[in-house]
């Protein structure tokens, strides 16, 4: 016997629904399922091996059990379980996006968070080609604490808590957004071929296939959901992939100066250029290099701060950063989206002259420092400005590295492995952001918008409201467009919401900046989520 992971300690059940609890077995097995020491009535569909017991609908409350027995014999225990409200998370990064990226506002609130009755269940992020997962793997339910909240998702967590100090009934957070999904990697195979096949004589000659490895369109859709259904093609294809990300990075550090001559030092003069902070090498000599590049500046502190932690903010830096002070590492990412915030502990600054160090590794974007960010040393209320001349020096060059196939982001990939899986399992609303990876081919986005949502409302309930906020204000990062690349989806989110009924737009435009594609003050987008969802509650 096996059971799906979502059903698992700690927990949110739907409040005032039905809630089943759903697994497979083998032939010679039988079930018996009790909820808080109450026997529930078992179905089994003995074709597919599947079983599933319905909890009936129960006020707010708990924390409740649940016990499952296989001929007669205890085989799993589940505790903790509570009865609230529960919401499922859809979408891409900026719902995905978790609390420790966000810290720029309302830090002292993320640090003193402590809500163990806000609880959030991660579906892992695996892609599936060819067929369903019946049976969830992996994953589990964890508290709003502080050993956790780092990886709620911003949106989510925001939402809960408001919703949890208005009523005080517990709040389940479903999180299955990732980064970077089209909403076709969100859609069965069965409703992609046919929302396709409706659209494809009307849309089918006014572009092109991009050659997109990792996301499907009108043009290669099909020659994908054949390719990638074969998982060893897929298994094989991540691992060449790999291996070639990992040859191009060792060659850079094999022959970066920097690593052999410890650059993380002070550096002699004249063995470096100038380089100034913030800016990104768009519209420089620099512009399609790829390879390291170092960067230091030499910094006086105050000695009242050496023996106390400091807030260092390198903004957001392209591609990947290996920072330093004064010899030692101090933090680093190895891709350019996470802001830079690193914490300097007591010891690590010296008064007066104090060495920065960064390594910066240039493998897929145009390189350098995003403009408009925070770039700074910080205690207290106190500031050290880092903007302004830097030192330069070039690492390794390298030619540029072919980009990996995200699978993940393949048509059907994430409802086959995330979606699927815990399809039945009742929640209050749907929460959902999504957009910025359709932004190339918006004329289909909202058929394919739409047709997502009727699939989801057949998986968790057909009248299940869902929230969805709009595509927010954005230009680039480096270089930056002339015209709004997301404007398309916008319009095609305005027409699915005055089509589907119980679909609720929420306004961010007004939110965005034109150089970051995550802005961080989602407090202020779940706020909204929530007053919409306050007044359709009324």
């Amino acid at each position: 016997m096996k059971l799906s992971s979502i059903y698992s300690d700690g927990m949110v059940l739907q409040r005032g629904a039905v809630n089943k609890i759903r697994g497979s077995f083998e032939a010679d097995e039988s079930i018996s399922v009790s909820f808080d020491t109450k026997e529930l009535s078992v179905e089994y569909d003995r074709e597919k091996k599947l079983w599933s017991a319905s909890i009936p609908a129960m006020e707010a409350g708990g924390p409740y059990s649940l016990t499952i027995e296989v001929n007669g014999e205890k085989k799993i225990e589940i505790s903790g379980i509570l009865i609230g409200d529960v919401y499922i998370l859809g979408g891409q990064s900026n719902m995905e996006l978790p609390l420790n990226w966000t810290t720029d506002y309302h830090y002292d609130e993320i640090r003193s968070a402590d809500f163990t009755s806000i609880r959030q269940f991660e579906v892992p992020k695996i892609p599936l080609f060819g067929k369903k997962n019946d049976i969830l793997e992996g994953g589990s339910w964890v508290n709003a604490d502080q050993n956790h909240i780092g990886n709620f998702s911003a949106i989510g967590f925001y939402f809960a808590k408001e919703k949890y100090l208005k009523d005080h009934i517990p709040v389940g957070l479903i999180q299955t957004a990732v980064g970077g999904a089209p909403v076709e990697s969100l859609m069965s195979e069965e409703t992609l071929r046919e929302c396709f096949s409706s659209i494809e004589s009307k849309y089918i000659h006014t572009g092109k296939c991009n050659n997109d490895k990792s996301k499907g369109c009108l043009w290669c859709y099909k020659e994908k959901l054949s390719k990638y259904s074969d998982m060893e093609y897929v298994a094989s294809v991540a691992k060449e992939d790999m291996q070639r990300q990992e040859k191009w990075h060792k060659d850079v550090d094999d022959r970066d100066p920097g690593l052999k001559e410890n650059w993380i030092n002070v550096w002699d003069e004249g063995t470096y250029e100038s380089f100034s902070m913030p800016q990104t090498f768009y519209k420089t000599r620099y512009e399609s290099f790829k390879g390291s590049i170092w960067l230091q500046r030499i910094v006086d502190v105050p000695e009242s701060w050496c023996d106390q932690e400091v807030e260092l903010r390198l903004g957001t830096l392209m591609d990947g950063d290996t920072t330093y002070v004064n010899g030692t590492y101090v933090g680093g990412f190895g891709f350019k989206y996470p802001p830079r915030r690193y914490f300097l502990a007591p010891g690590t600054l010296q008064p007066g002259r104090n060495v920065f160090t960064i390594r910066l590794v240039i493998d897929t974007n145009i390189g350098g420092a995003v403009e408009k960010c925070p770039y700074y040393l910080k205690l207290g209320e106190e500031k050290i400005d880092l903007c302004g001349n830097w030192n330069m020096r070039i690492g390794a060059k390298a030619e540029d590295l072919e980009g990996q196939t995200f699978f993940i982001w393949s048509p059907t990939a994430l409802f086959n492995s995330m979606i699927y899986p815990i399809r039945g399992y009742s929640a209050k609303a749907i929460l959902f952001y999504q957009g910025e990876s359709n932004c190339e081919y918006p004329q289909y986005y909202g058929p394919l918008l739409q047709e997502m949502v009727s699939e989801w409302r057949s998986l968790f309930g057909e009248s299940l409201p869902f929230y969805m906020a709009e595509v927010t204000y954005w230009l680039g990062d480096g270089p930056v467009y002339e015209d709004d690349p997301f404007d398309g989806v916008r319009k095609a989110q305005h027409e699915v919401e005055s089509k589907i009924p119980d679909c609720y737009l929420i306004p961010t435009y007004d939110l965005g900046f034109y150089n970051d594609l995550h802005p961080q003050n989602k407090k202020e987008v779940a706020q909204r989520f929530f007053e919409k969802y306050t007044e359709n509650e009324a």
